[in-house]
């Protein structure tokens, strides 16, 4: 038994890489950056509503704590101390 003779080989040949132009670069950046901006945007619009929805909802009692050195009987004003 013998080969056929009339038997061929073929070989595929991939089509050419369309090239990378500085045009897509720019347009892939713009994408990238505005993706982040976009990003920033919703972080900032729910760490806001948080913080807006803390100050609304925290307890209305809250007093500022008294001054640290309260005045004594017999304390001077600054401003009428002699030099």
């Amino acid at each position: 038994m013998q080969s056929k003779p009339d038997a061929f080989i073929v070989t595929v040949i991939k089509a050419p890489a369309r090239e990378t132009t500085a045009a897509d670069v720019i347009v892939g950046a713009l994408g990238a950056a505005g993706a982040l901006v976009v990003i920033a945007l919703v972080l900032g619009a729910v760490i806001g509503g948080i913080l807006v929805a803390w100050h609304r909802f925290r307890p209305r009692d809250w007093r500022p704590m008294p001054p640290v050195t309260p005045s004594l009987p017999g304390d001077v004003p600054p401003s009428s101390r002699s030099l």
